[in-house]
């Protein structure tokens, strides 16, 4: 038989240390380590890799159980995190997540009650009422002393949220709130503003009254 490289013999040691090589192989491969030294020394140092002792395989098993444990713990709580967040946007969407009430003379109406201005709401509930105080501005050519205002409302107690809140509340049906310094208003405007758009010029009170509703003229 022609002699056998050294490279071809370790190319294959790895399939002959695991025991899946032919007969024919495994004869050629034994024989060509019965001659060479340095094949035999490659073969002694793959037997011995594939040699663990009990212990560390103990240790090492049990090293890789505390590995997945700890990535188990992370990955249960990331899901309880994770889970915690969407409750909670869930939450603030449903009951701090305002929108505009839109302005219906049937929802709401102004009254002069001794010489006050009230502002009453016929719903069966709003979140909030937003108003300004009387303030100049110069409407159609003539300066007048204006308050802007707007009802809020949320999921929760807007006619789509019954099914989290289904009975009505008495004490917001008709209710009143007392517009401030209402005896000094020459008119009452329905629109939404943002005090912190007008402060930083991004909005303008005029801007404001040209698409605000007016709903109260003295």
């Amino acid at each position: 038989m022609n002699e056998v490289k050294c490279t071809i013999i370790q190319d294959v040691l790895p399939l002959y240390v695991d025991e899946v090589v032919s007969e024919d192989t495994k004869e050629m491969v034994e024989q060509h380590l019965h001659q060479c030294e340095n094949c035999r020394q490659e073969y002694r140092s793959m037997k011995q890799a594939l040699r663990i002792p009990a212990k560390n395989k103990g240790s090492a098993l049990g090293k890789i159980k505390k590995r997945w444990r700890k990535k188990k713990w992370m990955i249960s709580m990331a899901s309880i995190l994770a889970t915690m967040a969407l409750l909670f946007g869930i939450f603030s969407y449903i009951f701090y997540f305002k929108t505009v009430i839109p302005y219906s003379q049937e929802l709401i109406t102004i009254e002069n009650q001794d010489n006050e201005l009230v502002s009453r709401y016929s719903g069966n509930s709003y979140a909030g009422v937003h108003a300004t105080h009387p303030m100049t501005v110069e409407v159609d050519g003539t300066e007048k002393n204006v308050i802007v205002m707007f009802y809020t409302q949320t999921l929760y107690d807007s006619p789509s949220g019954s099914f989290i809140n289904p009975k009505e509340n008495p004490n917001v049906q008709g209710s009143t709130f007392q517009l401030p310094e209402g005896q000094t208003a020459d008119a009452v405007y329905y629109a939404e503003f943002d005090a912190e758009e007008i402060s930083f010029e991004k909005d303008a009170w005029s801007d404001i009254i040209e698409r605000a509703t007016l709903i109260w003229e003295r």
